[in-house]
């Protein structure tokens, strides 16, 4: 008697464990750098392609990840505004063991403060709702770097440079033929000038 009692128990509690939602999921996330220092001193008004992050899910479901800037809450260092940077893709859809690669670009504007910046390039799972999975779980790659003070000037050439970089190739077509309109139109004129002059005499 005791032992059908021991094995309708067993029964159960397995019977439970199978049906519990999410008994067996495994979130995870992961990245494929530890930290990112950038040596050289940027300037304020640049734009500033980083490497590569890979963003791997770990876990054995599938998801939704993310990436975003946060910060250490007692860091030394300044804090980067977190519309300095730039993610593509920023969301992205992930199947168990399968990874992203996602750009990231520094966007500085002209009058970024020259300082000591630390943030955290942080990758996590986004939460679905009511037995969704959880952002709890998360992995970051630190990020250094200095931005050093600049001219008005110098963050006003870079800007014009990165116009025309982004522009391409139509950044110089459209001003090199409006040029040499304008430079058609003064020959042309002059010309006429000329003529006039001629007959006058």
């Amino acid at each position: 008697m005791h032992m059908k009692a021991f094995a309708l128990a067993l029964a159960v509690a397995a019977a439970l464990l199978a049906t519990a939602p999410g008994a067996h999921a495994d979130v995870g996330v992961g990245v494929n750098l530890g930290k990112i220092d950038i040596d050289d001193k940027l300037s304020p008004g640049g734009r500033y392609n980083l490497p590569t992050l890979g963003v791997i899910n770990t876990g054995d479901e599938p998801g939704d990840y993310e990436v975003v800037i946060s910060y250490f809450a007692d860091q030394e260092e300044e804090r980067p505004p977190k519309d300095w940077f730039e993610f593509e893709p920023q969301r992205f859809f992930l199947e168990a063991g399968e990874s992203q690669q996602v750009n990231i670009r520094i966007v500085l504007p002209r009058g970024a403060d020259p300082d000591d910046y630390f943030a955290l390039i942080e990758a996590h799972p986004i939460a679905t709702g009511e037995g969704g999975v959880s952002i709890g779980v998360a992995a970051a790659t630190k990020l250094t770097f200095t931005v050093k003070p600049s001219s008005q000037f110098a963050a006003w050439r870079l800007q014009v440079r990165n116009f025309f970089e982004d522009g391409a190739p139509w950044s110089y077509i459209i001003p090199s033929s409006l040029l040499a309109l304008f430079v058609l139109y003064l020959l042309r004129r002059y010309f006429r000038l000329q003529l006039r002059f001629e007959r006058r005499r």
